[in-house]
């Protein structure tokens, strides 16, 4: 654990914050004559993390309505200030040093309670701007963050506000913290109520904890403690769900190991060469598809419901089971749990393009090699989610159990997939085998045969089975006759 500095030391180091001067100063003048630096800046200094202006966010608490104090600080820093929540009297302003700063009326009538109807102790610090300039931690909060413990401030804390179930698996993340007995048993309580929660503060606390560094840990806490259940719907119905001869774990098992093999692949791609070179897949997973949401955080959730469709699509066969469409009914029900949790259409369409495209690294890696016109349309089709798309199937392959078969012909295609990406990012798009007017030269009347044998010979040439023009016209004569 870092060293936790102790209160003299943590105000020597606050008084360093860039873009605190300027913010007192305008708190001053705006005649406000108790206020109190609390949160993540508190937190930060007191490990000895100290974040650039530009990455630097100052939490302010102060008695009575932020509106007047936020605009005094927008027009000191050169920002603008803009409501949080109006009702509430929370404000924010976007400046360039610090990054921003949010101004928020106590909600209790003092300073001290107000930390105690906060979420854990190590949020329970503050620093007074005026005054004494004390540091006031009556909670312990920077024992329990030396000793790397998660602690409530009060019972019902959790109750009071249910998202705060997901705060406690994002600090116990971001910060290493242990969850002690007590802890698990009241997230478990509060967990129920999740579903009823706005869904865009459940996604914001999410995807924070999926880009924490330690997401797949959060997830498997989730799932040990009752919450995923509460987040996924039927993932209660995953543990014990055979998934057949090739996979040695339940599907349960089975996501919550993908989710840690992608982590692992993402966030170190150095360590496996045939992702090489790695500056380039670290800086495009790390790319934001909409606020608060990385492709990093996305391939993550997408890597846990990656066979959401399987137990719908279960069918025997003989001694075998098979799941027939389940990428693409995946897909589907991806693209609505993630349109659920009010994502942005751009980022629900890459989820689905994600789970129903991740069995087609396998098919690639089948072909003895896959054939030119079978890469470009992976390409083609998984656009700009192909790398994660790469790490996504190398995940679900190293997650199928100890043996993983494929694993030596799924690597070396993700690698040789990955190079021809970056070399044809700017490329011309991959111009169709057929098109109609082949079909008509065939003695195919106009219709809609016409679109579904299209479709047809497309599908078979992602599967690698069409691989050049005189192949797909055989296939599609075939096509034309059995359609009369």
């Amino acid at each position: 654990m870092p060293e936790v500095l102790r209160p003299e030391g943590l105000k020597k180091r606050l008084e360093t914050l860039p873009g605190l001067a300027a913010a007192r100063a305008a708190l001053a003048a705006a005649g406000v004559g108790s206020a109190w630096l609390v949160g993540g800046a508190v937190r930060d200094a007191a490990r000895g993390v100290l974040r650039p202006a530009g990455d630097l966010d100052l939490d302010l608490a102060l008695p009575g309505d932020g509106r007047d104090a936020a605009r005094r600080i927008a027009a000191t820093l050169g920002g603008s200030a803009f409501p949080l929540d109006e009702e509430q009297g929370a404000w924010r302003v976007v400046a360039g040093e610090p990054a921003t700063v949010d101004v928020v009326p106590l909600r209790a009538a003092t300073v001290e309670e107000d930390l105690a109807g906060r979420d854990l102790t190590v949020n329970a610090v503050a620093w007074e701007l005026f005054g004494d300039g004390a540091v006031l931690d009556p909670l312990g909060g920077l024992a329990d963050l030396a000793r790397g413990r998660a602690r409530l401030c009060s019972p019902g804390v959790l109750e009071a506000d249910p998202v705060r179930v997901l705060r406690v698996y994002r600090f116990a993340a971001t910060l290493a913290l242990e969850l002690p007995p007590e802890v698990v048993v009241a997230v478990a309580a509060a967990a129920e109520a999740l579903p009823r929660m706005p869904r865009e503060r459940v996604r914001d606390e999410l995807f924070a904890t999926l880009d924490s560094g330690r997401g797949a840990w959060a997830l498997g806490a989730m799932a040990d403690h009752g919450v995923l259940a509460q987040l996924v719907p039927g993932f209660d119905a995953w543990k014990g769900f055979d998934q057949g001869e090739y996979h040695r774990y339940d599907l349960a098992e089975h996501a919550l190991r993908t989710v840690a093999t992608a982590e692992e692949l993402a966030w170190h791609p150095g360590r496996f060469p045939f992702l090489a070179p790695a500056e380039p897949l670290a800086e495009h997973l790390s790319e934001p598809l909409e606020a608060g949401v990385t492709r990093r955080a996305l391939l993550l959730w997408v890597a846990l419901l990656h066979d959401v469709a399987k137990p719908a699509t279960v069918r025997p066969d003989g001694d075998r089971l098979r799941f027939l469409g389940h990428e693409v009914q995946g897909g589907q029900e991806v693209y609505r749990l993630l349109r659920g949790l009010r994502l942005g259409g751009r980022t629900a369409r890459a989820g689905q393009r994600l789970v129903a495209a991740h069995l087609r690294l396998f098919q690639l890696a089948q072909q003895e090699p896959p054939t030119p016109r079978a890469r470009l349309r992976y390409l083609k089709d998984l656009r700009r989610e192909v790398p994660e798309a790469l790490l996504l199937a190398l995940a679900d392959e190293w997650a199928t159990g100890p043996e993983r078969p494929a694993w030596p012909r799924v690597s070396v295609t993700a690698g040789q997939m990955l190079t021809q990406y970056w070399q044809r990012r700017h490329a011309a798009p991959v111009a169709p085998l057929l098109r109609g007017r082949d079909l008509l030269a065939l003695g195919l009347a106009p219709g809609p045969r016409v679109g579904a044998i299209l479709r047809a010979v497309e599908a078979q040439e992602r599967l690698g089975r069409v691989g050049d023009r005189a192949q797909a016209l055989e296939l599609a004569r075939a096509l034309v006759a059995e359609a009369g």
